[in-house]
């Protein structure tokens, strides 16, 4: 009884929403309704803060111009902290080197890639002083998270995590 109520109801809401047609040849045929609905886009995200735009446009000249390959530019604009986590890791890699750091944690860990293309494709702040960025190292889309906070008055990289390719 309730599955043949429930059949009469939702065919009387087809035919409530529905027109019969005559084509002109004799036949006709069922034209449904469709409603528009117009939405206005809601932002998601606040705009960002000055400060957040200044660690975008940090990170993405890191990134673009290959400062994580530069010891000079490491020490600039790394933290105590993040400069020792680069030591180590380089370290652990490499025979120890006074002044070398794994700038390569900024990249995507890959050996070799389909093209020469190295760029920032985007970066997202996640709060908390956390970026992503999604970038093309050899031409191999990856994505990191870094932390950038400001240190005095200069914005500086405190922690890196490596994505997966």
């Amino acid at each position: 009884m309730k599955k043949t109520l429930l059949t009469v109801l939702c065919m009387g809401a087809l035919y409530a929403s529905a027109s019969v047609v005559n084509n002109g040849t004799g036949e006709t045929g069922v034209m449904m309704r469709q409603n528009t609905v117009s939405v206005k886009p809601v932002p998601t995200k606040n705009a960002l803060s000055k400060d957040e735009r200044a660690a975008i446009s940090l990170i993405t000249s890191m990134y673009n111009t290959k400062g994580f390959d530069n010891t000079a530019y490491l020490k600039r604009h790394c933290t105590k902290k993040l400069l020792k986590v680069l030591k180590a890791a380089y370290d652990y890699e490499y025979d120890p080197q006074p002044d070398a750091y794994a700038g390569w944690l900024f990249r995507s860990g890959a050996q070799d890639g389909p093209s020469d293309a190295h760029k920032v494709l985007r970066v997202v702040s996640l709060g908390n002083n956390w970026y992503q960025y999604t970038f093309l190292d050899m031409g191999i889309k990856c994505t990191n998270k870094v932390k950038v906070i400001k240190v005095g008055n200069k914005l500086m990289f405190d922690e890196i995590k490596q994505g997966k390719i």
